[in-house]
């Protein structure tokens, strides 16, 4: 039985509106409500970061439930906004003013 959050065990099954206990990968695994629907498997994994919530069907919108099927902290390409930051927070860019109290 997991200790913590961060035990979370490949195969762990949540519903859709329910929030990712930890980072990963998500496979769809069958509907909480009767239906004839069975979404592409181009549709049936979703990577989440720990605290989003599952999506529903993406053909159907109705709940169902997903598996955890690979735990990985990588950040995606479509996430990552270390650019921005490095430009804008970090100060990378010249035309960015400095806080007022320091010095170039």
């Amino acid at each position: 039985m997991p200790q913590s959050m961060l035990d979370v065990q490949l195969g762990t099954t949540v519903r859709s509106a329910g929030r990712a206990p930890t980072n990963g990968t998500y496979e769809f695994v069958e509907h909480v409500e009767p239906t004839d629907c069975t979404p592409p498997e181009d549709q049936r994994t979703v990577y989440l970061l720990r605290g989003e919530v599952l999506p529903k069907s993406p053909v159907c919108d109705k709940r169902c439930l997903w598996k955890l099927v690979d735990i990985s902290y990588e950040i995606r390409p479509e996430r990552d906004s270390t650019e921005y930051a490095l430009k804008v927070v970090r100060g990378d860019n010249p035309d960015v003013p400095y806080p007022a109290g320091q010095k170039k």
